[in-house]
């Protein structure tokens, strides 16, 4: 086995250093963009935030409970289908 860290591990240890509320404040400032910018703006957004998140819990899965792994899918989830509602005008 290698003892080099992953790009995983990079960009975690990259995101720990940052300021405690930077990675939340982000979080917040996607998904409000996402919901109230118009939807060439908020869907990206959206995407971008599903990605990174969906990430986080690819990398958490294995050591979370059901109920750990059942919060995230539905995060997850209602993230993407407003993505989804945002693209095709159902989410105005």
């Amino acid at each position: 086995m290698s003892s080099q860290p992953t790009r995983s591990q990079q960009v975690l240890a990259r995101l720990h250093t940052l300021p405690r509320l930077t990675v939340p404040a982000a979080v917040l400032i996607l998904t409000l963009i996402g919901l109230m910018a118009p939807p060439m703006v908020g869907v990206p957004c959206l995407v971008i935030l599903v990605l990174f998140l969906g990430w986080l819990a690819a990398l958490a899965w294995p050591s979370l409970d059901r109920s750990g792994r059942l919060i995230r899918a539905l995060a997850i989830g209602l993230l993407v289908g407003a993505a989804i509602a945002r693209a095709t005008g159902a989410l105005a």
